[in-house]
């Protein structure tokens, strides 16, 4: 039987004017909303309490004595929001490839103004608006080296844009005159595209020689050396030279010159520990100096010196007669030394500069067998020997000679074998293992603390030398053994795909290598020159990696495995570690006084014009050709050689591009008015510098041979001008 239920009234809507009935008297209470606060204050986030949110004070911070303040203000202002408006609308208006390279410019600057200013520089309209074939090229670009740069910051950092007129407005400017008897009205002469036009040289470099031997006081801004009243080190205030050798030169110039030595090359070259080798030439002690090594290493620093004072180049000769005569004696009596090796070094090096004959080779080979006559290096069948039986019942300074020695060597037969590659060179291809000894790691010169460990001896490091040394080291190991892979009957194999793996290979390493560089290494400016002279190297080694490789024809190549991006390609490595190369050559010659006279750097000289000579005529490459042509200028002051490398690289650019032989034989005649002496007598330069001949014919491509055809290359230039104007 159905129930009958009372029937219910329908419940009353809820209204402003009767607020009670909005909730029935049975239904639950609503929970109050919780008020949302996207950033609460710095007290309630302490007190971990709710906060409203209100500004200027929260409720929970009123009437309190805590300050209430906010972390973050999510509102932007009116200025902010425009600014922040226009900077996209410039990202998104400039060509992908530029927006890419000024964000990699400006990701450490803070600079709010800076960053809209340079962000304005690039939206502003250029002279010359890039045509469609240009502007495909760009947007190519991105996916090639450009991200392959930016996936290696260290070894390929953003390259600002080159003004060649910053030549004439750095502090070098008053030092920067003209080489020919007419001044120059502008530098458009100079940086002008046409060579062929061109006929006033003008000289990029700052004058070093000086006459009173002091630096100019507008180099102070620049990274140079210590003044000449100041030394490296100050025991070397008590140098006595003359017990070292019969040479005559004063105690003040010998010590400037072994502390200009120590300050530029020796944490490049490392030969022997500086801090050991000081001591026993103030004390007058043969542990860790003789006069072999005091004669041998002022051969090459008084060589260096005299872009100073040019009295040291006279003596240069006599300490090298001195030198050669102790090294008979020793190698008469047989004696193998570290202090013996490392004098061998400087005489090779001293050779190279003098331009002199093939000795050279002959004590780069005599250091090379001496090491592996010491144990010092491993040979065939004794790979696996322990490091302990090198330093086996010796003490901790003579385990830290033998560092030096063992990698100095090591490092320089590397540079010679790869870098200066000639006829001859082969026989130090003995060296086929790196040392059996610890790389010497620095360490604070206040820490105290000794340890057993070989693998762990550190030894207390100058200033001068920074963190450099130790860094090369493991890159020249990585280097090494593409040296003997690609050195092959004193030439490099022109078939060379079956080993594109291997160089794709060390390429790889030397980039992890990059990547694992503290900041004290990076390029920038704030570091060291030698920190310059490393990335310097780095990049012509990559050049050395892969050139066999371009000269493949294009349906042949084969392609990196290693790489997503199909475009990477040895060409497109080649030319980014090319404009790295541009970059840091201007910067070294703005920047540092010691381009001027240390010659370890000029590698990366020849390797850029031949890259000039051998590419694609870009905008602004007679500048760069001239820039780096005009380097060697500089270091004629010091360097006998590089008068003959200018000669073999102007015939080189008469022979590939359009310079006209009155421009080659103005530049060569201001640089014989320079230095007249220089050109008196013959001189030796059997390395490469056209180093794509030099795969195939190594002897028709040394500088030597090239400066022999200078002269023949200006007549056949006169002569083809001279026939292209008459069909005209």
């Amino acid at each position: 039987m159905d129930r009958r239920y009372v029937p219910l009234l329908p419940a009353l809507r809820p209204t402003e004017s009767n607020p009670a009935a909005q909730v029935s008297l049975g239904a639950p209470v609503p929970k109050r909303r919780r008020i949302g606060v996207s950033v609460a204050c710095e007290t309630c986030r302490r007190k971990k309490t709710r906060c409203d949110g209100q500004r200027p004070i929260c409720t929970n911070c009123l009437g309190s004595s805590s300050q209430c303040a906010y972390r973050d203000i999510s509102d932007l202002s009116h200025e902010s929001r425009n600014v922040l408006i226009e900077v996209v609308q410039i990202l998104n208006t400039i060509p992908p490839a530029d927006a890419l390279r000024t964000l990699r410019l400006l990701s450490t600057e803070t600079n709010g103004p800076i960053i809209l200013s340079t962000l304005r520089d690039e939206a502003r309209p250029r002279s010359e608006p890039p045509t469609a074939s240009t502007s495909a090229a760009t947007e190519n670009d991105i996916s090639g080296p450009l991200e392959f740069e930016l996936h290696n910051p260290i070894a390929y950092p953003a390259i600002p844009q080159f003004i060649p007129t910053e030549f004439e407005r750095s502090p070098m400017g008053s030092h920067t005159e003209s080489m020919t008897e007419d001044s120059m009205s502008s530098l458009d002469s100079l940086f002008g595209d046409d060579p062929s036009t061109s006929d006033q040289p003008y000289e990029l470099a700052y004058d070093l020689s000086c006459p009173s031997s002091a630096w100019p006081e507008e180099l102070n801004g620049l990274h140079r050396p210590s003044n000449t009243s100041h030394l490296c080190d100050s025991r070397l205030h008590q140098l006595d030279i003359r017990y070292w050798t019969d040479v005559r030169i004063e105690n003040d110039m010998a010590a400037k010159c072994i502390s200009l030595y120590l300050e530029t090359d020796h944490p490049l070259l490392g030969h022997f520990d500086p801090d050991l080798f000081i001591s026993d030439l103030i004390s007058k002690r043969s542990l860790y100096c003789s006069p072999l090594l005091v004669n041998a290493l002022m051969y090459w620093a008084s060589q260096m010196y005299s872009c100073i004072d040019s009295r040291t180049n006279e003596l240069a000769m006599g300490f090298c007669k001195e030198a050669e005569r102790l090294w008979n004696i020793e190698r008469a009596n047989g004696r193998d030394s570290v202090l013996n090796a490392a004098a061998a070094e400087f005489l090779c090096l001293g050779y190279l500069g003098q331009g002199r004959n093939h000795a050279l080779l002959t004590y780069a080979s005599e250091a090379s067998d001496m090491g592996v006559r010491m144990g010092l290096f491993g040979i065939d069948g004794d790979d696996d020997s322990p490091e302990t039986d090198v330093i086996a019942d010796i003490d901790d300074d003579a385990t830290r000679a033998r560092m030096y020695a063992a990698w100095g060597i090591f490092n320089w037969i590397t540079i010679m074998s790869l870098f200066y590659r000639q006829p001859g060179l082969s026989s130090l291809s003995g060296l086929k293992y790196p040392p059996r000894i610890a790389i010497p790691e620095p360490k604070p010169s206040n820490d105290a603390s000794s340890t057993t460990s070989t693998s762990e001896l550190k030894s207390p490091t100058p200033n001068y030398m920074g963190d450099t040394f130790p860094h090369i080291c493991r890159f020249w190991c990585i280097v090494h053994e593409v040296s003997l892979a690609y050195c092959v009957d004193d030439k490099l194999p022109l078939d060379f795909s079956s080993r594109f793996v291997f160089a794709e290979f060390k390429f790889r390493e030397l980039l992890a290598w990059s990547n694992n560089l503290p900041s004290r290494l990076y390029q920038g400016q704030q570091n060291p020159h030698h920190v310059q002279i490393l990335h310097l190297w780095f990049h012509a080694v990559i050049l050395d990696i892969f050139r066999p490789h371009t000269q493949i024809p294009p349906g042949e190549r084969q392609r990196f495995r290693t790489f997503s991006d199909r475009t990477i390609t040895p060409d497109t490595v080649c030319e980014a570690s090319v404009a790295q190369l541009k970059h840091l050559i201007s910067n070294y010659r703005l920047n540092y006084t010691s381009s001027g006279y240390t010659i370890l750097w000029h590698t990366a000289l020849i390797y850029v014009i031949n890259a000039i000579l051998s590419g694609n005529k870009v905008k602004n490459w007679y500048s760069d050709l001239l820039i780096c042509i005009y380097a060697y200028e500089s270091l004629g002051r010091s360097w006998r050689v590089a008068t003959c490398i200018v000669k073999g690289l102007l015939s080189l650019a008469m022979e590939k591009s359009d310079m006209s032989s009155r421009t080659a034989r103005r530049i060569l005649n201001d640089l014989k008015k320079r230095h007249p002496g220089r050109f008196l007598g013959p001189i030796r330069a059997t390395f490469m510098a056209d180093l794509n001949l030099a795969l195939s014919e190594p002897n028709s491509a040394t500088v030597e041979r090239l400066a022999e055809q200078f002269e023949d290359n200006v007549l056949l230039k006169d002569y083809t001008t001279s026939f292209d104007a008459g069909v005209e």
